[in-house]
């Protein structure tokens, strides 16, 4: 099946040469909770009382409509309730004592719910799962061959503070056992030749009658499929995770303040040390109960991919931690109408992936294909990377590192040794450079345009360092054009870049940058991994 993507409105579009049908790929939007957690944000960070006021008693009338919650929308829930408390006292002094009564109405809601669901703890078949998803056999197939994560329960017994999956307090359902093994076969069915066993939940909580994650591993012998194990060993597990050690399990601990001395107890005891990880201060980042929604931190999510819960299946795209995206990455539920699915790349591989280009992955013919255009979680990590290396760990480029190699000294370099070609003579390069900036402007300039809410959320997290930026470069930028500051190699680019973004966000020069976007219509080519002009009609 040949074609090509573009974009139309807020969804990636392929284009079938041999169909002449055009399929949406990936729908991003966002759920009523996540947009009512960013109106709720928005409203706080401006000050806006009486907004934050409706706008939670609107999400408390949601939450009294629904029964049951589903496993997100409790996260959400959590994520609200955290971001009340963050403010509160700002809230406290300038609004009604309405913020205080939704608040303990909320917490109620949310309690009975963890009360409900974990009080009777249930296992979810195979075919249970399956309907629910509601997808075809190719989409299926898509999932298992793309899943780097499989969740075997929801809710976890741990509930640390510093979780960046915002895992539910409490187990409330498990994968059945041969709901998990019907699954695993299905992966290696599909050339998926490694899963993670863990997520928004501790693999050691899993148990069906006498079975433990022992017995998962022991069939694993059998099916053609590397596995991996991280847990905070929870209270009581201290014997299985002896168990896991004996028969060398490919298991991590992650290390918290409250584990440590548990499990250094435990390397005393076996005379052998343990696989662990984040067992350093500054791979501690505050998130899920810690986040303070006021910073932008690195993300800890390292992989692309789709996630398997007891609750559906998910695409999964990494993102920087913070108000926007407060578990370091966008979850994507994939339903009937996805036909598109990024390929998997996980650890290494996925830190190679340069998160501002289209995206490649599979249509349902598992033909390989890119998107034409950004999806807009990553123009969102395009917006609010500072290009600090705080923000990105060793091993990812940052778009300032990314805009670096146009540079002269790095071209000079290229056409020393010989490599890529491309980027070689001056005139390529800053062809190049002015296409990449044009491509990010376009697609900054579309977002805006359609995320008013987001845009006030961004506005407020890059507040410092946008005055920074403006104090710096307003009498440089004078009446030069984009074009001669970019090519002036005595002018940082990524910070001309920069100041460029926030105009777009402040609604200042657009015209200057729509005549530059205009006049170097660009695209991605995936052949040469660059950036290119385009035909305008393109």
């Amino acid at each position: 099946m040949q074609g090509s993507f573009f974009f139309k409105g807020n969804f990636p579009v392929f284009y079938s040469m041999t169909k002449q049908k055009k399929i949406y790929s990936i729908q991003t939007k966002d759920s009523f909770l996540e947009q009512k957690k960013n109106e709720l944000l928005s409203a706080a960070y401006e000050g806006h009382h009486q907004a934050v006021e409706q706008i939670y008693h609107d999400i408390l009338r949601y939450s009294e409509t629904n029964s049951k919650f589903t496993e997100n929308t409790e996260k959400l829930l959590n994520q609200i309730q955290t971001i009340i408390k963050r403010f509160y006292p700002n809230f406290e002094k300038h609004s009604s004592p309405k913020i205080r009564g939704c608040h303990i109405r909320l917490k109620t809601i949310i309690l009975n719910s963890i009360k409900q669901s974990s009080g009777s703890i249930h296992h979810v078949d195979f075919q249970t799962w399956g309907t629910k998803l509601g997808l075809d056999h190719l989409q299926k197939d898509l999932v298992y061959k793309t899943a780097m994560t499989f969740q075997l329960s929801s809710g976890c017994s741990n509930f640390c503070r510093r979780c960046n999956e915002w895992a539910l307090p409490k187990v409330r359902s498990h994968f059945s056992y041969t709901a998990i093994l019907k699954i695993l076969s299905h992966m290696a069915d599909q050339g998926n030749d490694e899963i993670s066993l863990y997520g928004a939940s501790d693999p050691l909580d899993w148990i069906e009658n006498k079975k433990d994650i022992t017995d998962i591993l022991d069939c694993l012998k059998e099916i053609p499929i590397e596995y991996s194990i991280l847990t905070k060993v929870p209270k009581g597990k201290i014997p299985l995770l002896k168990k896991l050690l004996k028969i060398n399990a490919n298991l991590s601990v992650s290390i918290t303040s409250k584990n440590k001395a548990r499990i250094k107890k435990i390397e005393e005891e076996l005379e052998n040390p343990i696989s662990k990880q984040h067992d350093l201060d500054e791979l501690l980042i505050p998130a899920g109960l810690d986040e303070d929604f006021v910073s932008i931190k690195p993300s800890v999510t390292d992989g692309y991919g789709t996630e398997i819960t007891p609750d559906g299946a998910f695409i999964i795209i990494p993102t920087f931690t913070s108000a926007l995206h407060p578990f370091g990455h966008k979850k994507i539920r994939i339903t009937s109408k996805t036909n598109f699915f990024p390929i998997k790349k996980t650890g290494r591989k996925a830190l190679l992936v340069d998160y501002f280009k289209p995206i490649e992955g599979y249509d349902l013919y598992n033909n390989r294909n890119y998107l034409d255009g950004l999806l807009d979680v990553q123009i969102e990590s395009i917006i609010l990377d500072n290009g600090t290396d705080e923000l990105t760990p060793p091993g990812m480029r940052s778009l300032k590192e990314y805009l670096s190699i146009f540079e002269e000294k790095p071209r000079l370099q290229r056409k020393k040794i010989g490599r890529h070609l491309n980027l070689c003579k001056k005139a390529d390069c800053l062809s190049s450079k002015l296409s990449a900036v044009s491509f990010f402007l376009k697609s900054i300039s579309g977002y805006t345009q359609k995320n008013p809410v987001k845009i006030k959320m961004i506005q407020f997290l890059l507040k410092d360092e946008m005055k920074n930026i403006s104090h710096a470069y307003s009498d440089l930028i004078g009446n030069n054009s984009i074009e001669a500051l970019l090519i002036n190699s005595n002018i940082n680019s990524f910070d001309i870049f920069r100041f460029y973004v926030f105009c777009l966000l402040n609604k200042s020069k657009v015209q200057a940058i729509l005549e530059f976007i205009t006049t170097y219509p660009s695209a991605y080519d995936p052949v040469s991994d660059i950036f290119v002009q385009s035909s305008p009609s393109d």
